[in-house]
């Protein structure tokens, strides 16, 4: 199977499932207003960091 090079652009949230307005920031923005994807996205950006060299400035 071959890999995509598309870029990774959430349409949904990927904790909760809700139609976001826009990737990048309407994600962001629905991240920021609910708290149980907030948790959610800081938990998986502390384990991302922790495997990236360098860490993550996302």
């Amino acid at each position: 199977m071959a890999l995509s090079e598309t870029s990774i652009e959430p349409s949904q949230c990927p904790f909760c499932g809700t139609e976001i307005a826009s990737p990048g920031a309407g994600f962001m923005r629905h991240v920021e207003n609910e708290p149980e994807c907030r948790d959610a996205f800081d938990t998986w950006r502390d384990r991302v960091t922790d495997d990236m060299r360098g860490g993550w400035a996302g």
